[in-house]
């Protein structure tokens, strides 16, 4: 029995039913690294946060971040599968339409929780309430995604998948790029 192949499409659906990520900014005195919830269209991530907050100022300075996506194993305590991609990101007002896009296919949970954070937030504390926009760059990297599980102990690098990222050039929309 063959198995088929893992495609990019099938990578953008499996990122789009996740909702947190890390993310890792470059921040004046080193790596900023912080978890937070996301929105996904196609492989484009949004993440709400306050326009004052470090991840939002490091961005501003420096938009290549890295993000990494843990993909837990149904009912197996072992350590997560996962996606992970360096890329470049930008800050979006609040009411952007393709983050309200992205804001739209997420979960009924996720997006009433984000409401109501938007609801409550301290603008004296953490600034307007802002998306970053992430856009991955030309590779995305996955450990034990689209793979038997029994792979990894006949050829572990049989677990490792390596993603090329058609860039923004080279497509006319690259968020509708791998949606079905």
């Amino acid at each position: 029995m063959a198995i088929l192949p893992y495609s990019l499409k099938d990578l953008a659906r499996l990122i789009a039913k996740r909702n947190f990520c890390v993310l890792a900014t470059q921040g004046l005195r080193g790596p900023h690294i912080v978890g937070v919830g996301y929105f996904a269209h196609g492989l484009d991530l949004y993440i709400p946060t306050g326009a004052k907050t470090a991840k939002a100022r490091n961005v501003r300075r420096d938009p290549r971040v890295a993000v990494h996506i843990p993909v837990p194993w149904p009912l197996v305590p072992a350590p997560p599968k996962s996606i992970q991609f360096r890329g470049k990101a930008e800050i979006l007002p609040i009411n952007d339409p393709a983050a309200e896009e992205a804001l739209a296919h997420g979960s009924l949970v996720m997006r009433r929780i984000f409401r109501r954070l938007l609801d409550r937030a301290d603008t004296q504390t953490w600034g307007e309430n802002i998306w970053i926009h992430i856009r991955p760059g030309r590779r995305i990297e996955t450990f034990m995604i689209g793979v038997p599980s029994t792979a990894i102990f006949r050829d572990e690098k049989k677990a490792m998948l390596h993603f090329e990222v058609p860039q923004k050039d080279l497509i006319d929309d690259p968020r509708t790029a791998y949606n079905s």
